[in-house]
């Protein structure tokens, strides 16, 4: 592969997730620009997992075959964590790539990779956590901001590029991030203070967090308060201490400036990779084979007609030819990565993602006008765990029709009919002994705010579990995930969920 140093190949003016949704509709040659906009970040932190760049290289050409895939057969992206960003799941792929590798032999890691991964791969969550928590609270625009200013730190341009913003308006916008974190960080404060004078006091620091207080009031507040005192400490100091918390709150295994200096040293390949060559050499040549066979095809008997309608049957007949050369233009990238798919299994390689007939769209995408609508699922009547439309990183539990869950986890159903009238959000789960776990629902796009969350009892028994919601109507998409404590994980069966009306009060 031709690479040349200190150069970087032009960018087209497309964001990621108009790459993304050009390379679903066929055009698969525009995955060049997403392979390469994130070739060094991918390859820097396989470099930092596996014991050699050798290694490292066939983990990060395996990941990026494996999006094109998933890209290809239409699988959506919700089944992933940070769902609207795709640097971090590249990145999260290359750990799990990383790790299954491992199975197969131990010294296929890198020392402190093997030593990660050997102490049960626990993320650093620090004192509580909250700051992921308040980071998954935001937009997924805004996450996908942070993440590429604060965790990778790119330069203004390709922030610019990948985001979709313009490169006068990325300092800007990375202000309103940060200050959107800082509020949902104060926010997570909020709902754990009990007592109204202490809210209060928050809310007024909150409005200018780096000044000291400026009222007598919440100065004798602080000075009393020890609770009060820590939250106004941690939400001053947080900008200038995010780029050391923010990282190895979301990504776990962090290999701090190693990862950054590798990146920065790896140039850009010029050159499509392998897998991507042999499948637009493949639907080249479907495509004028499909074409030839159109040109072969009897002529029609019916007579000839002039003036305007046999103008109209010439336009028919080329728009006739346009459809077949797309369907074999398709047909051929279905065969490529058929092919593909089998190299993988006679190298040994792991199993591909689930097949389109177990996918979904990705939130805001719109499933097409011809697709048969998925069969309605009534949440008055309870769903059941395993009547998902796709899941990522669940289990199949211990009782027919459950899932376990995990904290990366989470279950994706299609077509979920609410009762306007209910107010109850219930829940046939167990969690872990001694509590500390929680699920929660989410509507239409997994970077809404949630339906509800719904904590299992702390005997570590199953129970049904009953919430206040506001009322839903109509046919809605559902995502749930988990929330574990640091030292469980996966940490929840769920059976099924639903909502209920409210139970009307006992009689006197």
């Amino acid at each position: 592969m031709q690479l040349v140093l200190g150069s970087r190949p032009s960018q087209p003016p497309l964001s990621d997730t108009a790459l993304i949704q050009a390379v679903r509709k066929g055009r698969v040659e525009l995955f060049r620009h997403l392979y390469r906009r994130h070739y060094a970040a991918v390859q820097a932190y396989a470099s930092q997992c596996m014991p050699g760049p050798l290694h490292a290289h066939e983990v990060t050409s395996q990941v990026f075959a494996q999006l094109l895939q998933r890209m290809v057969s239409g699988e959506g992206f919700v089944g992933q964590r940070f769902p609207g960003c795709l640097r971090p799941q590249l990145l999260g792929n290359v750990r799990s790539t990383a790790i299954t590798s491992w199975h197969r032999a131990r010294e296929a890691l890198s020392p402190d990779f093997r030593a990660w991964v050997e102490a049960g791969g626990r993320w650093p969550w620090g004192e509580d956590g909250q700051l992921a928590l308040a980071f998954q609270r935001l937009p997924v625009t805004t996450q996908c901001l942070l993440w590429h200013s604060v965790v990778d730190r790119d330069d203004p341009a390709s922030t610019a590029r990948i985001t979709g913003l313009a490169l006068h308006a990325v300092r800007a916008a990375g202000e309103q991030a940060r200050s959107a974190l800082r509020q949902a960080r104060t926010d997570l404060y909020l709902e754990r203070l009990e007592r109204q004078d202490c809210r209060e006091v928050i809310k007024r620091l909150s409005q200018r967090p780096e000044a000291p207080p400026t009222t007598e009031e919440v100065a004798d507040h602080l000075r009393v308060c020890p609770a009060c005192m820590g939250v106004y400490k941690d939400v001053s100091r947080l900008d200038g201490q995010l780029e050391a918390q923010l990282p190895v709150r979301l990504l776990g295994w962090w290999t701090g400036q190693d990862y950054l200096r590798a990146k920065a040293a790896i140039p850009v390949p010029l050159d499509d990779p392998p897998f991507l060559t042999r499948l637009l050499e493949r639907s080249r040549v479907e495509t004028p084979a499909q074409r030839s066979r159109v040109r072969r095809a009897p002529a029609a008997t019916a007579p000839r007609h002039r003036g305007r309608k046999g103008a109209a049957s010439k336009r028919i007949v080329r728009r006739s030819r346009a459809a077949v050369a797309v369907i074999g233009f398709l047909t051929g990238v279905g065969v490529g990565m058929a092919a593909l798919a089998a190299c993988d299994q006679q190298r040994g390689g792991q199993g591909h993602p689930p097949s389109a007939s177990r996918s979904s769209p990705a939130p805001d995408d719109q499933p097409s006008p011809e697709a048969p609508a998925s069969p309605t699922l009534r949440a008055t009547d309870r769903v059941s765990a395993d009547a998902y439309t796709s899941q990522q990183g669940t289990t199949a539990g211990s009782d027919p029709g459950t899932r376990v869950l995990g904290s990366s986890a989470l279950l994706h159903y299609d077509r979920v009919d609410f009762a306007g009238g209910d107010t109850l959000a219930d829940a046939r789960l167990a969690g872990p002994p001694g509590g500390g776990a929680w699920i929660e629902l989410v509507l239409d796009s997994p970077a809404r705010l949630p339906l509800a969350r719904i904590t299992p009892t702390a005997d570590g028994s199953v129970h049904d579990i009953s919430v206040p919601i506001i009322p839903a109507d109509g046919a809605h998409r559902v995502y749930v995930t988990a929330h574990c404590p640091t030292t469980t994980e996966p940490c929840i069966e769920l059976h099924a969920f639903g909502t209920a009306p409210s139970m009307p009060p006992a009689p006197l």
